[in-house]
C-alpha cells in the first residue's frame, strides 16, 4: 500500500516555500506569478517636463508631449507631469483594477484636482487602486495626472547614497498599464511570507517554528496557483496557525504607523514639501480602509507646508486628527539638533510647534519625538516639562559605536532634577516593516525585561518619506495575538506611555546628557552654518529686547510680531538635525545660507527701527546724537569704536545700563600706538604699549613680553600654540564622523600657513 511520505528535511521545505512565493524563480507556475491578472494598455500617456516645482493648476495648463513606458526623463531635480487617459474594459466587471506604475522617481497621483496617493518603487507603492470591485455605474474612462520628481526616496547620490547628487541622472518609466489585481493571491502571499519568517527567525530551537514550517508545507500541497478555488483551504490552515493565542504575560508591542521625513538632507527643502504630500496622502488612504490604523507624525513646519501647498489634503488630515488616527507628535517646529542650538532656540522650537498644533488641531503634544538626532542635551527634560511635555521617544543611541546604552524604558533626569518618562523602541529603528523579525528583535533587545512589558514598533518607510503600506498592516494583523510572538496592538503614543507609566515603579533613572558615540564631526562640519545660526540667534534676541523697550518707552511704536515669528521660524527650520550639523548636500547648505541672509537683512532693519524709536524718547536727552544699546542683562562699561565723517574712527568709553540705552558722552583717546610689523625673517611683531608678541612664519607664538616689567611668558625653544593636522577619513559617514584613530595620524604643517600685512593704529590714523 502506498503511503504519502512525511518529510522532515527543514532546508528543502523552507526553500520549497521560498520558491513558491518568489518574484524571481518559477513565476510562470508559482503563486507570485498569479498576483496580477489581465492587463490593458493606457488610452494615452503624455508628459510635460520642467526644471521648476510648479502647482497642479499651472501644470495642467501646459503642453504635453506623447511618451511611453521605457522612456527616460530628467535630469535630477526636474519634474515630469504625466497626463494619463485610461479606459477600464467592460469585461473586468467585478474585479479589482489598478493603475500599475513603476518608475525611478517619486510619483504623486492627482485625481479630480486633488492628490490621492504616492507612487514610489523604493517605498513599495507601485499601483494605484482605481476600483476594488468594478461596477457598471462606476466611471470606466478616467483622466489622471502623475507628478514625478526626478529623484529617489534618498535623493540622487552618485555611486552611494550619501555621495553628492548626480546632476545628469535620468529617470526611467518602466511600467504604466491597467491590471487586474488578485486580492486573494495577495492575502495568501502574506500568509506564506509571515509563516516563512517565523520559521527563519525562531530557528531550529523553537517548536513553534517547526509548526509554522509544516503548516506552510501543507499549504503548498493544497494550493494550486492555477486554481483559485484551492486558495481557501490553504488560507484556512494559515488562519488556524495564527489564531493559536498567547499567554497573558506575553510582551505587548504597540504598533504605530510612522514616516520620518527629513526636512532637508539628500534633497532640498522644496522637495520635502512634496515628500510630505506623497507620504501623508497615502497614509490617509490607509486610514480610510483600516479604521484601526494609527499614524504618528511630527514637525509643525511640515504640517505648515502641507497646509500652504495642499489645503485639501490638510483638511483631510485635520479630520483624521479628530478621529484619533492621525496623531501629531513632538511638539516642536522641526526635529532639531539636540546640542547646537541655544537654550532659547530649543524653547522656541516648542513654543512655535505647540502653538501650531493647538491652533490647527486643538491639542498640545504630550510627547517629545526626536528619533534621529545626534545626541541630546541635559537641559531637555527641564525644557520639556516647562512646555507641558513629560514623555520622550528616540532610538538614536542604538547607533553608539562603543558602549551600548543600558536602558530601553527609563526616567531621564535633567540638570535641574526634572524627570521625563523615556522610551527607546528596542527594535532600534523608526522604520520597521511589520515583519516577524521586527517583533522578535523588539522583545529580544528590550533592556528592561521584567520592568517594562510594553514597547513601541514604528513601521513605515522613513528618512526620505514613504510611510506605511497596506502590506505592513496586513502582516501585523496576522500576528496580533499568535503563540510564540509578542502580542501586537495597533496603538498610539498616549496609550503606550500610559501603560509604561502605570508600571514604572521599577524603572531606572538616567541623569544628564544622552550622548551619542557617533557623528561627533557634526560639531565642526560646514562651519558657516554654525556661524550663521549663532549670529541670527543673537540678532533676533537683540531685536526682541530693543522692540520691547521701544514698545514701553516710545509712543506709537508697533511691535513686529508677525515678522519676528517669520524670522524665528526660518531660523528654527535651519536647526533641523541634518542642516545645522552640516550633514546635508550642497544645495541645502546654499538654501540655509539664503535663509540666514534673509534673517540678517530683515532683522537688522527691525533692530534699526526699534533703536530709532528709542532715540526719539524725550527721556533720552536733548541734543544727544549718538547712543548705545545694551541688550545684555548686566551693566557694561566698555570702549567702542565710532565711525565719523565716513572715514575717521574714534574710540569712546561708554557705560550702559542692563537692558537699556545710554548716550555717548566721553570720547576716549588711545595712550599708545598699536602696530603689526613683518620682520626680515618672516616673523611678525605685534605691540600695543602693554604687550609685545612675536609670531613665527608658521603662526606659532614664540614670544609674549609684558613691557612694563620686561617679563617673558614663553620659554626659549617653546611655543605658546601649535597647529596640528590630522587625517579625516571616517568609516562611512563622511560629513558626520571624526573617528578615534585620527589621533594616530598627528602631523605638523611644514610650509607657512599665514600671510601678514603691516598695520598700525594711533590717535589719528585708523587701522
Amino acid at each position: 500500500m502506498y503511503h504519502l511520505p512525511v518529510l522532515k528535511n527543514r532546508r528543502t521545505l523552507v526553500e520549497r516555500a521560498e520558491k513558491f512565493i518568489s518574484d524571481v524563480y518559477f513565476t510562470d507556475c508559482n503563486l507570485r506569478g498569479r498576483l496580477y491578472g489581465d492587463t490593458c494598455p493606457l488610452e494615452s500617456i503624455s508628459v510635460f517636463q520642467t526644471a521648476k516645482r510648479i502647482p497642479y493648476s499651472e501644470a495642467v495648463q501646459q503642453t504635453f508631449q506623447p511618451c511611453k513606458a521605457g522612456d527616460s526623463f530628467g535630469p535630477t531635480w526636474w519634474t515630469c507631469w504625466f497626463k494619463i487617459v485610461l479606459k477600464i474594459p467592460e469585461a473586468w466587471k467585478g474585479k479589482e483594477v489598478h493603475l500599475r506604475w513603476e518608475s525611478d522617481g517619486e510619483g504623486l497621483v492627482w485625481r479630480d484636482q486633488e492628490p490621492v496617493q504616492g507612487l514610489t518603487k523604493e517605498g513599495e507603492k507601485t499601483s494605484y487602486i482605481l476600483t476594488e470591485c468594478l461596477r457598471e455605474h462606476e466611471p470606466h474612462s478616467i483622466t489622471l495626472y502623475v507628478e514625478l520628481a526626478c529623484n529617489g526616496l534618498f535623493g540622487a547620490g552618485q555611486g552611494s547614497m550619501i555621495a553628492a547628487p548626480d546632476p545628469n541622472k535620468k529617470y526611467a518609466l518602466q511600467k504604466a498599464e491597467l491590471v487586474v489585481f488578485n486580492r486573494d493571491v495577495q492575502e495568501l502571499l502574506t500568509d506564506f511570507e509571515m509563516l516563512l519568517d517565523i520559521v527563519k527567525v525562531l530557528g531550529e530551537g523553537e517548536q513553534r517554528g517547526y509548526q509554522a514550517l509544516f503548516t506552510m508545507n501543507e499549504m503548498v500541497n493544497l494550493c494550486d496557483p492555477a486554481n483559485p478555488s484551492s486558495y481557501s483551504s490553504a488560507q484556512d490552515l494559515a488562519q488556524k496557525f495564527f489564531s493559536q493565542r498567547n499567554g497573558q504575560s506575553q510582551h505587548v508591542v504597540h504598533a504605530m504607523g510612522h514616516c520620518h521625513i527629513d526636512s532637508a538632507w539628500l534633497w532640498p527643502y522644496e522637495e520635502t514639501i512634496r515628500k510630505c504630500a506623497r507620504s501623508w496622502v497615502t497614509a490617509v488612504r490607509l486610514m480610510e480602509k483600516n479604521p484601526e490604523f494609527i499614524f504618528t507624525c511630527s514637525q509643525a513646519q511640515q504640517f505648515q507646508w502641507v497646509k500652504n501647498w495642499y489645503p485639501g489634503l490638510f483638511s483631510q488630515i485635520q479630520h483624521f486628527v479628530q478621529k484619533g488616527q492621525f496623531v501629531p507628535v513632538g511638539g516642536t517646529w522641526v526635529e532639531m539638533d539636540g546640542n547646537l542650538p541655544s537654550g532659547e532656540s530649543m524653547i522656541r522650537q516648542f513654543l512655535e510647534g505647540q502653538n501650531f498644533f493647538k491652533t490647527e488641531f486643538g491639542q498640545y503634544c504630550k510627547e517629545f519625538w526626536l528619533p534621529d538626532t545626534f545626541g541630546y542635551s541635559a537641559q531637555f527634560p527641564q525644557i520639556m516639562r516647562g512646555c507641558g511635555i513629560s514623555r520622550f521617544l528616540t532610538q538614536k543611541l542604538s547607533w553608539n559605536l562603543v558602549n551600548t546604552f543600558p536602558h530601553s524604558t527609563f526616567f531621564w533626569e535633567g540638570i535641574d532634577g526634572s524627570l521625563v518618562l523615556t522610551h527607546f523602541p528596542p527594535g532600534n529603528s523608526y522604520e520597521m516593516k511589520g515583519k516577524v523579525e521586527d517583533l522578535i528583535n523588539t522583545v529580544k533587545n528590550n533592556k528592561d525585561k521584567g520592568r517594562a512589558n510594553h514597547s513601541a514598533v514604528l513601521f513605515g518607510f522613513g528618512d526620505g518619506g514613504g510611510g506605511p503600506t497596506q502590506l505592513m498592516l496586513d502582516r501585523l494583523q496576522r500576528v496580533q495575538d499568535s503563540d510564540g510572538l509578542p502580542r501586537v496592538l495597533m496603538s498610539s503614543p498616549d496609550q503606550l506611555f500610559s501603560e509604561l507609566q502605570a508600571s514604572s515603579s521599577l524603572l531606572c533613572t538616567w541623569s544628564g546628557e544622552l550622548f551619542l558615540e557617533l557623528h561627533n564631526g557634526t560639531y565642526t562640519t560646514q562651519a558657516k552654518i554654525k556661524l550663521g545660526n549663532r549670529q541670527c540667534e543673537a540678532l533676533l534676541h537683540d531685536v526682541e529686547v530693543a522692540s520691547c523697550l521701544a514698545l514701553c518707552q516710545a509712543a506709537g511704536f508697533s511691535y513686529p510680531t508677525k515678522e519676528l515669528q517669520r524670522l524665528w521660524r526660518l531660523l528654527l527650520l535651519n536647526q533641523f538635525h541634518d542642516v545645522i550639523p552640516g550633514s546635508c548636500i550642497e544645495m541645502v547648505v546654499e538654501d540655509a545660507q539664503e535663509y540666514y541672509k534673509e534673517i540678517q537683512q530683515t532683522g537688522s532693519g527691525l533692530l534699526r527701527t526699534a533703536c530709532n524709536a528709542l532715540r526719539s524718547n524725550p527721556l533720552f536727552g536733548v541734543g544727544s546724537s549718538t547712543a548705545v544699546f545694551n541688550a545684555l542683562p548686566w551693566e557694561r562699561n566698555e570702549v567702542i569704536s565710532l565711525a565719523e565723517n565716513g572715514a575717521q574712527t574714534k574710540l569712546a568709553l561708554v557705560k550702559a545700563p542692563s537692558v537699556g540705552v545710554a548716550p555717548i558722552t566721553e570720547i576716549a583717546e588711545p595712550v599708545s600706538t598699536v602696530s603689526v610689523t613683518v620682520q626680515a625673517d618672516g616673523s611678525v611683531l605685534l605691540e600695543n604699549g602693554l604687550l609685545r608678541a612675536v609670531l613665527d612664519k608658521m603662526g606659532r607664538l614664540v614670544s609674549l613680553l609684558l613691557l612694563q616689567t620686561n617679563r617673558e611668558a614663553i620659554s626659549d625653544g617653546c611655543f605658546g600654540n601649535q597647529f596640528v593636522l590630522f587625517d579625516d577619513v571616517p568609516l562611512y559617514w563622511d560629513a558626520w564622523d571624526v573617528m578615534d584613530y585620527h589621533l594616530q595620524t598627528r602631523s605638523h604643517p611644514v610650509t607657512p600657513i599665514f600671510c601678514f600685512q603691516e598695520a598700525s593704529c594711533g590717535c589719528d590714523t585708523p587701522c
